[in-house]
């Protein structure tokens, strides 16, 4: 899946501005209960149940109420709540509505091009994901967007305690061997994802940029002191990172 990887791993904040929309949006967060309630029965986190999500009028009536949410007004821990969660329930419009379907990256302009109303705006996942979600700088936003494959961290809806329920998500997702993490031949093998957004993990300055990213792709255990501690602790203790293959084959159960 060349040009999802890609797209995935490019350089942060070279996003083009998204389109305005002429509609008036509210100050009020979304009721993100209303995702809750549409994956409650639809999934275990690692796969999901997307004939049944289909007949959720609760992903409907959330990815509405994410269309007119000025997200601007909302405070940091607000924001990254909202643009994660927004980010996955667009990720599950797009699959629901193309079902059946082996993966997202399958679909031309999956990332790139499709556009999502969200915070009054068409966007693109690129777009909520690079522009949006990373520019809030925390690293762990990676163990929380869910492209519907099923390397993916698990899927979950966040709220007030986002940076608690990222961190605890990031070590389920680190203990699972297959996707997150597992010691082999004396190595710490970590999910890609720690490779693709490794300025993220390891920023150089102040934030993340294209020579962190370099920095992180030529001495990937720069990653470790941010992973480090949610790892399991019998892989605490290695020092020598590579990674694992990722699986972009849909998430469905």
């Amino acid at each position: 899946m060349l040009p999802a990887l890609v797209s995935r791993a490019r350089a942060p904040f070279r996003v083009a501005r998204p389109a305005p929309a002429p509609a008036r949006r509210g100050a009020a967060p979304p009721d993100h209960a209303l995702l809750a309630a549409a994956l409650e029965d639809a999934t275990d986190g690692w796969t999901v149940d997307y004939p049944r999500l289909a007949a959720s009028d609760e992903l409907v009536a959330y990815r509405g109420a994410i269309s007119m949410v000025d997200a601007d007004r909302l405070d940091r821990t607000g924001q990254l709540a909202f643009w994660i969660n927004a980010y996955n329930a667009c990720v599950l419009g797009l699959i629901v509505e193309r079902w059946p379907l082996d993966s997202v990256a399958a679909v031309s302009g999956a990332f790139t091009s499709l556009r999502f109303r969200v915070a009054g705006a068409e966007m693109t996942l690129d777009e909520i994901e690079h522009g949006k979600a990373r520019r809030l700088g925390d690293p762990y936003v990676h163990y929380g967007l869910n492209c519907g494959a099923r390397g993916c961290p698990p899927l979950r809806v966040y709220g007030d305690d986002v940076d608690l329920e990222l961190a605890a998500n990031g070590r389920r997702y680190l203990s699972d061997p297959a996707r997150g993490a597992r010691e082999e031949d004396g190595r710490l093998l970590l999910s890609r994802i720690h490779q693709w957004f490794g300025g993220d993990f390891a920023p150089l300055g102040d934030g993340p940029s294209f020579a962190s990213m370099l920095l992180a792709t030529w001495r990937p255990q720069r990653v470790l002191p941010t992973v480090r501690a949610l790892l399991p602790g019998e892989l605490r203790t290695l020092d020598e990172v590579g990674f694992l293959d990722y699986d972009w084959s849909v998430n469905s159960s």
